[in-house]
């Protein structure tokens, strides 16, 4: 529950941030449009907008009967900055202990002899291991759950989406000692046996 929370609050500040910077760049930003570019509801846009606004980090503006005009007060623009080094520290943070745990797997694998990993799931994480792959002698290649998988020494889970979904598909295709996962994916190899309550 409190990763859940955690991530809650992250997933939160994202969006504040962003809605702060479009804001300081376009004060005649229209809410569908911050909407549409964080891909949430126009509602929930709606509930972010009248927090910062309640917080005094944004003023409104009325330009016409039909046109808003958002400001950030000098309290958003620190709230802003706060922001950002709080983002860009968790970036760094992710980004070495991403690397630290890439390379311990990878390392672990050419040990084995294994030369081609598959890659599940696009994005940061999979760059990372990448990264690390450039200094061992490996070959990852990007793969989707539906690829054929046996053509793979190994498969490493690199999504950060949905890793313990993706998880979940893949554990009854690969072997599960070959299947990879990092554990700052918090992925549940092992589910607890339901006891029988007679």
């Amino acid at each position: 529950m409190a990763e859940f929370q955690s991530t809650r609050a992250q997933t939160e500040q994202k969006v504040v941030l962003h809605m702060l910077t479009e804001i300081a760049g376009n004060p005649s930003i229209r809410q569908r449009t911050l909407a549409a570019e964080l891909g949430i509801a126009l509602g929930l846009m709606n509930n972010y907008l009248k927090r910062c606004i309640t917080k005094g980090w944004i003023r409104v503006g009325q330009i016409s009967p039909k046109r808003i005009s958002y400001f950030l007060t000098p309290e958003g623009f620190s709230e802003k900055s706060r922001m950002v080094k709080y983002y860009l520290a968790n970036s760094l943070v992710f980004f070495r202990n991403a690397r630290t745990q890439s390379e311990d797997i990878l390392t672990a694998c050419q040990q084995r002899g294994w030369k081609k990993i598959a890659l599940i799931g696009e994005g940061d994480l999979a760059d990372i291991a990448k990264l690390v792959a450039n200094g061992l002698d490996l070959e990852l290649q990007l793969a989707g759950v539906n690829d054929d998988l046996s053509l793979y020494d190994a498969v490493m889970i690199t999504d950060i989406q949905n890793p313990q979904d993706t998880f979940e598909v893949l554990k009854n295709k690969v072997e599960p000692s070959r299947l990879l996962t990092l554990e700052l994916l918090h992925i549940f190899r092992h589910h607890p046996v339901a006891q029988d309550k007679r």
